[in-house]
C-alpha cells in the first residue's frame, strides 16, 4: 500500500548541515528542546532519574503487607500474564520476593483455555497452598469478579498492572498502576515489568537497602518486557532499556545465555544488543511459549539456575518459535485476503475464523494493522464464544472504543493500541456493527493513508561514519523513539536485484554526485520488482553500518521508494 510521506523538519540551508545540528533537529522532532530535556534524553542516570516508588498511592500499603508476610513466614502467590511482559513481570517480582527469603508460588495461565487475567484455576491452586497474599502482574485491572472471589476465600490481592483503568476499580487490597488518576508517580507509561520493578525497588529500599545495587541485574528482563510490550522508549522506559541492554550483554541468567546459544543470537560484552534485537529475536522466542504451548516454559527458562534445564527449555522455545513463524505467516495471508475482499472500503478490519489459532491472533492483527493502516481484530471462533485480539493505529484509542461496547463482551482489557476480548458468538455481528460505528465516528476526519514520518531530507554526501555516531546517541530506538529516517532525492540506480526467499527483498546500488552506496529494502521486491539501471528515484530510509570482511560501510535500509519527479 502507498504511504504518505510526512517530512518533519525542512531547515533552510545552502550547504552541508553538521552532525550536531542534525542531532538537535532530531531531538526537536522528538519533543526534546530544553537543555535539561536534552540531558535527560541523551544521558539518563539510573541512580537519580527514576521516580520514588512510594509515590504510587498504594505502594506503602503493599510493602507493609509483604513485611507482614515476611514476619509470619507466609507463602506468596504470583499470577502472571502469559505474554513476554507478563512473564518478565512475574520473574522480576518473584526474584525480588525470594531475595527477601519468601516462598513464592507462581501461576502462569494457559492462553487458550484460561485466557487473559486472573483465573479461578489459579485461586484453587493458591487456596490449596494456604496462600493469603496474591500478586497479579501485568493483569488484574478488569478482574472484579475473580478478585471478589479471592477475597471470599480469605486472600488479599495486590494488583500490579499498567493497563486501562476502569471507572470502577476491583476490590483489591492494593493497586499499583501508573495510569491510576490518583497516582503521583512521574512516569505513566511503564509496562508490567517496569511497574513490577518499581515494587521491587520499594521492597529493597524498605527491607534490603544495603543490597539495592543487586536490582540492576533484573534490568535485562525489565528491558525485554518493555520492548516486547511496545512501550514508548522515552522517560523512565528509556533508562530501564538503556541500562537493561548493558545488563543483557553480561546477563547472569543461564536461561538467556542458553537461548542466545541455541538461537545463534550474537550477544556478549563485546556486542551489546540494541532494542531491535529484543523485539525481533528475544521477545518472539519468549512469546512463542504461550502462542504454541504453555508460557510456563518461558517463565522457568528465565528463573532456572540449572544449565541442563536451561538448554532443554531453550531448545523447546526455539522449536516453538519456528512453528510460530509458519503458523503466523499462514494466518496473516488468510486475514490479509479477508481484509482486501470484505473490508477494503471500511475503516475497521474484523476477521473471525473457526480454525484461526488464538496463539498468534494478536501478532497477525498487529501485522495487518501496520500494513493497511487500519485498526484490526482477529478472533478465534469457538463453539459458544470467540476470543481474540485488537491492534490499532495511532489515531484511535482502541480500548476506549471497545469500552463503549462492553455490555456485549464477556471480558476485555488492554490499552490504547492493543487489547483483547471474549465475545459470545450471538453478539459478534452486533458488536462489530457498534464498534465500526464508533471507529467511523472517531476516524471521520482522519486520512487513513498510512503515514511515513521522515525526520529530515539529506544529501548522500552528508552521510558519514561521524554522522552515524551522532545518530547513535539517540538510541535505544523503538516505539516513541523511532530510528531516524531520512529522505534522499534523485538517486540514480546503478544495479538492482531481488533477493531472499521468494525474491521479496530489493537490493540496490545507488549513486549521487559521484558517491556510490548500497541499499536494501525488505519486502520492497514484491512491490517494485527489479528497477532499471539509470532510473532516478527518491527514497526514505535509515542509515546503517554494514560490517563485512573487517571493514565498515554505510548503507541505507529502505522504507519506501518513489520515482523522482521530472
Amino acid at each position: 500500500m502507498n504511504r504518505r510521506w510526512n517530512l518533519l523538519s525542512s531547515p533552510q540551508r545552502k550547504e552541508n548541515i553538521s552532525g550536531e545540528s542534525i542531532l538537535t533537529l532530531l531531538l526537536k522532532n522528538r519533543g526534546v528542546e530544553t537543555e535539561e530535556e536534552r540531558r535527560a534524553f541523551l544521558c539518563p542516570v539510573y541512580e537519580t532519574d527514576l521516580g520514588d516508588p512510594f509515590l504510587f498511592p498504594d505502594m506503602e500499603k503493599a510493602v507493609a503487607r509483604v513485611g507482614e508476610a515476611r514476619e509470619n513466614g507466609e507463602t506468596i502467590g504470583i499470577f502472571g500474564d502469559y505474554d513476554a511482559d507478563g512473564i518478565t513481570s512475574s520473574v522480576v517480582l518473584r526474584r525480588a520476593l525470594e531475595r527477601l527469603s519468601l516462598r513464592v508460588v507462581p501461576y502462569i495461565p494457559d492462553k487458550t483455555t484460561e485466557g487473559h487475567g486472573l483465573h479461578p484455576n489459579a485461586l484453587d491452586v493458591f487456596e490449596r497452598e494456604g496462600i493469603r497474599l496474591v500478586f497479579t502482574v501485568d493483569c488484574g485491572m478488569m478482574n472484579h469478579a475473580e478478585i471478589a472471589d479471592a477475597n471470599r476465600r480469605g486472600m488479599e490481592v495486590v494488583v500490579i498492572d499498567h493497563h486501562h483503568v476502569p471507572e470502577e476499580l476491583p476490590a483489591a487490597f492494593a493497586i499499583i498502576n501508573p495510569k491510576l488518576p490518583a497516582s503521583h508517580y512521574p512516569f505513566r507509561e511503564l509496562c508490567g515489568a517496569g511497574t513490577a520493578f518499581t515494587v521491587a525497588r520499594a521492597l529493597f529500599a524498605r527491607f534490603l537497602p544495603e543490597r539495592t545495587e543487586e536490582l540492576k541485574w533484573l534490568l535485562d528482563v525489565v528491558a525485554i518486557g518493555t520492548v516486547a510490550d511496545c512501550m514508548p522508549l522515552v522517560g523512565e522506559n528509556r533508562i530501564l532499556v538503556k541500562y537493561g541492554l548493558i545488563v543483557l550483554s553480561k546477563t547472569r541468567s543461564v536461561g538467556l545465555q542458553e537461548m542466545f546459544q541455541v538461537g545463534n543470537i550474537r550477544i556478549d560484552e563485546d556486542q551489546i544488543p540494541d532494542a531491535q534485537m529484543i523485539a525481533f529475536q528475544i521477545a518472539p522466542r519468549i512469546n512463542a511459549a504461550s502462542r504454541m504451548a504453555h508460557a510456563k516454559a518461558a517463565h522457568e527458562l528465565l528463573m532456572t539456575e540449572s544449565r541442563s534445564e536451561a538448554r532443554l527449555l531453550a531448545l523447546e522455545l526455539e522449536n516453538q518459535n519456528r512453528s510460530r513463524q509458519k503458523v503466523s505467516e499462514a494466518l496473516a495471508n488468510e486475514v490479509r485476503a479477508v481484509a482486501e475482499n470484505l473490508y477494503k472500503d471500511r475503516k475497521l478490519v474484523f476477521a473471525v475464523g473457526e480454525h484461526y489459532p488464538l496463539g498468534v491472533a494478536g501478532l497477525v492483527a498487529g501485522k495487518i494493522a501496520h500494513e493497511l493502516g487500519k485498526p484490526t481484530a482477529v478472533f478465534a471462533k469457538g463453539e459458544t464464544e470467540s476470543t481474540g485480539s485488537f491492534r490499532s493505529i495511532p489515531a484511535l484509542n482502541i480500548i476506549e472504543a471497545i469500552g463503549v461496547c462492553s455490555e456485549l463482551l464477556e471480558k476485555f482489557g488492554g490499552h490504547a493500541q492493543a487489547a483483547g476480548a471474549t465475545i459470545r458468538n450471538e453478539n459478534l455481528v452486533l458488536f462489530y456493527e457498534k464498534l465500526e460505528s464508533i471507529v467511523n465516528q472517531k476516524l471521520a476526519e482522519t486520512d487513513m493513508t498510512p503515514t511515513l514520518d521522515i525526520d529530515l531530507e539529506l544529501s548522500p554526501r552528508e552521510i558519514t561514519l561521524a554522522f552515524l555516531e551522532h545518530i547513535k546517541k539517540l538510541a535505544p530506538f523503538g516505539m516513541g523513539n523511532k530510528t531516524p529516517t531520512f529522505l534522499f532525492r534523485a538517486l540514480s540506480v546503478r544495479e538492482s536485484r531481488c533477493v531472499g526467499n521468494g525474491e521479496k527483498h530489493l537490493k540496490l546500488s545507488l549513486e549521487s554526485d559521484g558517491k556510490i552506496f548500497g541499499a536494501i529494502g525488505f519486502g520492497l521486491g514484491e512491490r517494485w520488482g527489479k528497477l532499471s539501471s539509470g532510473e532516478s528515484i527518491d527514497v526514505v530510509g535509515e542509515v546503517e553500518e554494514n560490517h563485512w570482511n573487517g571493514s565498515v560501510k554505510l548503507e541505507l535500509r529502505l522504507l519506501d521508494i518513489c520515482r523522482s519527479e521530472t
